[in-house]
């Protein structure tokens, strides 16, 4: 399949029927991290912390709650109290995505919002990426998304 560009710089548009896809529910099987698999509006965020469980390590707290659903969101609650730089806060949640995104397979069918700890920010990146998937395995052997409301 081949687009052509118009003299205006746009993709002409082609007929064919692989190019008009139905939009799909994201998948759990590539590596990206579209809008779909975040927690964007306070009601979201509601909705985990009113029914939820809490995992947590030493590094990461996390509020958990099965959204019926066939892939998993992510919400991140990062606290200026907890880590008060901005650059720090924005390590955590890099490392956060990034933890998610690889793994998110293991997560689908869960919301989850992901809170920092203090002393976050003098801990190796890859202790605090090995931690979070520690926590990642205690969510889905806990099967929460197959338990009764």
């Amino acid at each position: 399949m081949v687009h052509t560009e118009s003299t205006s710089g746009e993709l002409a548009s082609n007929p064919c029927s692989a190019c008009q896809t139905p939009p799909q529910s994201p998948s759990v099987e590539d590596h990206s991290f579209d809008k779909s698999l975040r927690l964007l509006t306070p009601k979201d965020y509601a909705y985990v912390f009113a029914k939820a469980e809490r995992f947590g390590n030493r590094n990461w707290t996390m509020i958990v709650r099965s959204n019926n659903q066939e892939f998993p969101r992510l919400g991140l609650a990062i606290a200026k109290k907890q880590l008060s730089r901005a650059v720090w806060r924005n390590r955590v949640k890099r490392i956060a995505r990034e933890a998610f995104r690889l793994h998110k397979k293991d997560l689908s069918g869960y919301d989850i919002v992901v809170l920092g700890r203090k002393g976050m920010e003098q801990i190796d990146s890859k202790i605090l990426h090995e931690s979070f998937l520690h926590l990642v395995r205690k969510i889905h052997k806990s099967n929460l998304k197959h338990r009764p409301k």
